[in-house]
């Protein structure tokens, strides 16, 4: 099972790189063509607002899976080994209970917008692809007891 969850963390990572770098190649041609060609470009306008949806949400899930997420660092620091026991069980408890509202929630959503057939205004691309990573990331986030990296 670790090693299932290791490669799925190794596939995050190098799919949030990918994200990054498409959203600054994307972002790069934006800026050169409104200012250089004087020609602002709508395709890529579109395109880098679903990136930025992508990466951040799958971005989220890499942090909490690499335990970078927000958590109790004061209680842990200065409480007593119990305490800083009982906050780290409670905050990844937390991580997964929204983790599991992200998927649960999050697949509905996906399954409405796909059987309505919404596409975005540009790219046509179905707005489901786009709300899909609500549910992945939730997937993702609840894997983080199975990862011990950080």
């Amino acid at each position: 099972m670790k090693r299932l969850v290791h490669t799925l963390v190794l596939s995050l990572k190098g799919i949030t790189g990918a994200l990054m770098v498409s959203l600054w190649l994307c972002l790069l041609w934006q800026v050169f063509a409104r200012y250089v060609l004087k020609s602002p470009s709508t395709v890529t306008e579109e395109l880098a607002r679903i990136l930025l949806m992508w990466l951040g949400t799958l971005g989220a899930s890499l942090g909490f899976l690499l335990n970078q997420h927000i958590a109790f660092d004061w209680l842990i620091e200065k409480g007593s080994p119990k305490m800083r026991l009982f906050v780290r069980d409670f905050a990844l408890a937390m991580c997964v209970v929204f983790g599991l509202m992200c998927l649960i929630a999050g697949s509905p959503v996906v399954a409405k917008t796909w059987a309505l057939g919404q596409v975005t205004p540009v790219l046509k691309v179905k707005w489901a692809l786009v709300y899909l990573a609500l549910p992945i990331a939730g997937f993702f986030i609840c894997l983080s007891p199975f990862h011990e990296e950080g």
